[in-house]
């Protein structure tokens, strides 16, 4: 029996856009997966699926937690991808599935936490360049703190380890999860071509050539295997990127001719406030072109976020970089282009029939 074979994993969270990835990931590595999710994860066609047992029990609820959890004895490594935004509900999750591994599997190894650049308060404002593990925590900034210290603290004196990644903008395809920024971008595009318009860059011209990254979700759980499989990397945290910043301004005109579209610069509106009344244009456009449904109601806000205005999920008036040495220093030495990670995501869109 291979390495692989022996690792088993608990993957919280398992039809978003970081966790469907995972799952496949550690499917095609020849895991076994516990599946924890509402919804049963759809994967990509020619996954191994006779290795993934989907569990769908209520993360809140510890007694559903340590009944479902207790059967998976053989638990290695948990991959934690699930989220919620109220803290305390947060911290009851975590605290419910470690109380559940711990009680039922002896040879539990590792924790993986998904966290991302929120630990450094990009969506407050401008942060230091290149962000760094070793930088100060932000006063008022609680966003992974909590979660993580819980974390450290279970782990003191015990034989498993943690690890965490701290990507930004990750970038993937989950079936019924359609929220990122390469979809939404590629959303946008879609309804600009439908109405004749060119690709115009939806935010401020102070963005349009700021230095960003993003981190592809295939990419992103490899990274996070080998970490919570490599010796030396336990408890500690890690930044991610596909290795390389770009601007939009760089990237435009490739993503416009994608679409068959004319790239212009910033017409002054946000992608928040042109999304936020196009519902009934997507709706005509699904029918027009027997396209899965998108919640265009949930975009506009979705591309907002919870970052401090004009700035936004999609871009913001100043530079968001990491430095990524530390996980170069572990041994992955992968690396994902950045306009060919959106190119490739487009044509999966479209391929699942979510762009026309």
């Amino acid at each position: 029996m291979t390495a692989s074979q022996n690792r088993v994993a608990l993957l919280i969270g398992a039809t978003g856009v970081t966790g469907t990835p995972a799952a496949e990931e550690l499917l095609r590595a020849g895991w076994k997966v516990y599946a924890v999710s509402r919804r049963t994860p759809r994967l990509r066609a020619g996954t191994p699926l006779e290795r993934l047992h989907h569990l769908p029990f209520d993360l809140t609820d510890a007694a559903a937690t340590r009944t479902a959890l207790s059967r998976c004895a053989d638990i290695t490594h948990i991959y934690y991808c699930g989220n919620d935004p109220r803290p305390p509900v947060r911290l009851a999750m975590i605290t419910n599935v470690l109380d559940a591994v711990e009680a039922a599997a002896p040879h539990f190894t590792n924790l993986h936490l998904l966290q991302g650049m929120k630990y450094y308060g990009v969506h407050l404002g401008r942060l230091r360049i290149p962000a760094r593990e070793t930088d100060l925590r932000v006063p008022g900034c609680d966003f992974y703190y909590s979660e993580e210290d819980l974390v450290i603290n279970r782990q003191r004196d015990k034989a498993w380890t943690w690890t965490a990644l701290r990507p930004h903008s990750v970038c993937g395809y989950a079936a019924g999860n359609p929220m990122n920024v390469a979809s939404v971008l590629g959303i946008y595009a879609g309804m600009l071509k439908e109405l004749g318009r060119p690709l115009i860059f939806p935010a401020s011209p102070a963005c349009f050539d700021r230095q960003f990254h993003c981190v592809d979700a295939e990419f992103l759980a490899r990274a996070a295997m080998h970490l919570s499989t490599t010796a030396g990397c336990g408890n500690n945290a890690y930044n991610i990127s596909n290795g390389s910043t770009y601007t939009w301004q760089s990237l435009w005109p490739a993503l416009a001719a994608y679409f068959e579209l004319e790239p212009r610069g910033s017409a002054g509106y946000t992608l928040s406030e042109f999304l936020a009344d196009k519902q009934p244009l997507w709706d005509a456009m699904t029918v027009k072109y027997g396209l899965a449904p998108f919640p265009c109601e949930r975009a506009s806000r979705w591309a907002q976020g919870d970052y401090t205005a004009p700035n936004s999920r999609f871009a913001c008036e100043y530079d968001n970089v990491s430095d990524i040495s530390k996980l170069r220093g572990t041994g992955f030495a992968e690396s994902v282009d950045n306009q060919a990670m959106f190119l490739r995501l487009f044509a999966r869109c479209r391929a699942e029939k979510l762009l026309p």
